[in-house]
């Protein structure tokens, strides 16, 4: 309940009587009040005595405080507690201390009251032993064969402190973050292997297009043959844990996968554990389409969902000679369209697969693969192919697309393509898909795919965000040389066909409206002092007198390191911390890729920022300072900046924006870069910035000067705001005039974009 009630419901999607803002939570009081089913009902959907909890899915927004502890734990503590260990070693003995914690609860409590009272490696040793030893148990007793007190046993901790401490974290955790340890873990690269696990957004979507034609009751299975962390395990089973009337399922969802790594297999073990799936998972080293004892169960699956590894290398032009191919032998050293085959060939009749697919691969020359994907579009088995935004994966930067296929016995006359590149918000260093994202992609797919009411038009959606689409016939596949790649679709057809005369009309009235705000801020600086008069400067009544810049304002240097190093931040988070990095053009960029919780922010809260103060360089590079700005009061400073504020006292004597202008002089820069290098390490002290000597004129002057100069800023700006309108209507222009007709003639093969998407 507390996690719904973090989760409000989008406007869009209110009920008649919900007031905005009302939250998920609030509804499910609602409903619970208006008539609850009898607990000895549940109690038999569940089973009694069941050893696994309902199947939930992962948390995607875990709390300030458990993700600063998840950040914490990922940080120093991993070298201190490993010694010589793998990294993966550590992230085992969490995911033991997780995993009890939720499905052993006395055990855990006996074992984290041990590690409150160590006082010797040799304890912290045997703990260590006892950790791995209690998780093997209790997932023995589930029929789990597991080795984590061989792993946990490697682990070398420095001292039985931090070993505590370890301990000591996990116990103050209120919720399941072990997918966000997964995601601290993957980001740091420590798998080194290229294995990525999938984000849990893109594995929700998958799972609600592959369940989104089957009826009550259904889908009764699921299998992954490469199971990352068993989320799609996971997310299938709890997306079919509820029958219609919303009561547990009679009969639980049957899972099995395949892993090929024994490191991660054991993580997805405990991951399935942990979230009530029962874990049939197997570790196999060849690929699963090749014969042999051991393999994969003969048995076929109503869902197939999974994320392989994607084998970009050129492929070889001979023939494949294992496995058995359907739709035709994939080419040497390529296994892309071996396992979308593989995939097919598990489904049951009325069956759905979803797998994450390389762009490349839907528009590949390769001989064999056009042939593969001829024979896929003939027997009408590619049902919707989604282009997904780049950087959603910590692992790789290969563009990729989600397959949606159908068993041949149902076949399809056409293939939908979504192109979802433009969805997701950055976050650090990748974009995440929001639940608004996911509904527009759904809403999508049914329009066109929801035989029982009329499809609106090409390129809309019935949600807030635009999904451009192409309904696109097996006749026009066969023109396009089956090319199964969104981008070959959907850029010339969004909006019904007419996807780049839309394109250039929109960049011609930027242009417009660009230029006519140029032509109002020209206007407005025609009249600024010092700008609109073409004569000689007026002179000043009398010179301006100089102050100390120490005199005239209050000068803060950052908080230490060790009050705000790297573990205490990450990319997540609600307060943005400021570097010399985020110092552009006299403003604080809005690009706040470094964070911190609310509870840090509080405890540094004589570091926070205010509207108009100054931030300068400190360490590092120096670059001309920035002026903070009202939507970025509240803001960190970090170690590597000095803050600069003009007191009440002394705002009759000087403005904040022109002591900006005046330390943005190239000779104030020189002045500082000259004092920062006579350090030993470049550093600009806040004693030798102090010292610095401004000119001060008259307040009303200070006015007039800061008028102008702003007005130039903007002026610069709008020039700025016309050259790159100008540059994108020169794009879509070319688009227009060069790109491929709309409507080919009748037998004419419409020019591709191959060579253009070949990296694609």
């Amino acid at each position: 309940m507390e996690w719904l009630d973090r989760r409000p419901v989008p406007p869009e999607r209110l009920v008649a009587g919900e007031p905005v803002g009302t939250s998920y939570g609030n509804r499910a009081r609602k409903g619970e009040q208006a008539g609850k089913p009898p607990a000895d009902a549940a109690k038999r959907r569940l089973g009694a005595g069941s050893s696994y909890r309902m199947p939930t899915g992962a948390v995607d927004e875990p709390r300030p405080e458990n993700r600063q502890i998840a950040n914490d734990l990922m940080g120093s503590l991993i070298d201190r507690v490993r010694g010589a260990a793998s990294v993966l070693d550590y992230l085992n003995l969490l995911a033991c201390l997780h995993y009890l914690r939720g499905a052993a609860a006395d055990r855990f409590d006996t074992l984290a009251a041990r590690a409150r009272t160590l006082n010797s490696l040799d304890e912290a040793a045997q703990l260590l032993r006892d950790v791995g030893r209690a998780a093997d148990e209790d997932m023995r007793d589930l029929g789990v064969h597991s080795s984590m007190q061989e792993a946990l046993g490697r682990l070398e901790p420095r001292t039985a402190r931090d070993l505590r401490n370890v301990v000591d974290a996990m116990s103050r955790l209120t919720e399941d973050v072990f997918g966000l340890i997964l995601d601290e873990y993957e980001q740091r690269a420590a798998l080194g292997s290229g294995e990525f696990f999938t984000p849990r957004p893109v594995v929700r979507l998958m799972t609600r297009l592959a369940c989104s034609e089957f009826g009550p009751g259904e889908p009764e299975s699921v299998y992954d043959p490469y199971a990352r962390d068993g989320g799609f395990l996971i997310e299938a089973t709890a997306a079919c844990a509820l029958d219609e009337d919303g009561l547990p399922r009679e009969k639980t969802l049957r899972t099995y996968g395949e892993t090929r790594r024994a490191d991660t297999w054991r993580l997805a073990t405990m991951n399935l554990l942990l979230h009530g799936v029962s874990p049939a998972l197997d570790l196999k080293h060849s690929p699963p389409w090749h014969d042999g004892p051991g393999r994969a169960p003969l048995e076929s699956f109503d869902i197939v969902l999974t994320n392989p590894p994607f084998n970009m290398s050129d492929p070889g032009r001979g023939e494949r000679g294992e496995g058995q191919w359907a739709y035709g032998a994939p080419p040497l050293d390529n296994d892309n369209l071996a396992w979308v085959q593989h995939c097919l060939a598990k489904l049951r009749e009325g069956g759905r697969a979803g797998i994450i697919m390389p762009n490349k691969a839907g528009n590949s020359g390769h001989k064999a693969e056009q042939s593969i994907r001829r024979n896929l579009v003939e027997r009408g088995v590619v049902d919707c192919v989604v282009a997904l935004p780049a950087q959603l994966f910590t692992g790789t930067a290969v563009p990729v697309s989600v397959w949606i296929l159908r068993h041949p016995d149902n076949p399809c006359d056409s293939t939908l393509f979504l192109d979802a590149r433009h969805l997701g918000a950055k976050n650090g260093s990748r974009r995440v898909l929001s639940a608004l994202d996911a509904e527009s992609l759904l809403d999508a797919y049914r329009a066109h795919r929801n035989a029982a009411g009329a499809a609106p038009p090409l390129g809309t959606t019935t949600t807030e965000h635009h999904v451009p689409t192409a309904l696109v016939s097996r006749e026009e596949l066969r023109r396009s040389d089956y090319s199964l790649n969104p981008l070959d679709h959907v850029e010339r057809r969004s909006d019904g066909g007419k996807g780049i005369e839309h394109e250039l009309v929109s960049a011609r009235e930027r242009l417009s409206d660009a230029e006519e705000h140029l032509r109002d801020v020209q206007d407005a600086a025609a009249q600024l002092p010092f700008v609109g008069d073409q004569g000689p400067l007026r002179r000043r009544n009398q010179p301006a007198s100089l102050a100390s810049l120490d005199s005239l304002c209050e000068i803060q240097a950052g908080p230490s390191y060790s009050k705000l190093g790297k573990k205490q931040r990450s990319t997540r988070g609600p307060v943005p911390v400021v570097f010399p990095r985020h110092l552009k053009d006299r403003c604080i960029s809005d690009e706040a890729d470094e964070r911190v919780t609310e509870e840090t922010a509080r405890r540094l809260r004589n570091f926070e920022l205010w509207h108009k103060d100054i931030v300068c360089v400190r360490s590092g590079a120096i670059v001309p300072p920035a002026l903070v700005q009202q939507h970025q009061a509240g803001w960190l400073m970090s170690p590597n900046v000095i803050r600069l504020r003009v007191p009440e006292a002394q705002k009759e004597r000087v403005l904040p924006e022109y002591l900006l202008h005046y330390l943005c002089l190239d000779e104030s820069i020189a002045w500082m870069r000259d004092r920062a290098a006579a350090t030993a390490a470049p550093s600009l002290r806040s004693e030798s910035l102090g010292s610095l000597r401004i000119p001060l004129p008259e307040l009303a002057e200070q006015q007039e000067i800061v008028a102008a100069l702003n007005g130039l800023d903007e002026l610069d700006r709008a020039h700025l705001a016309v050259a790159a309108s100008v540059r994108h209507t020169r794009i879509a222009l070319a688009g227009a005039l060069l790109g491929p007709s709309t409507e080919p003639a009748p037998g004419i093969i419409p020019r591709r974009r191959f060579e253009k998407e070949a990296s694609l």
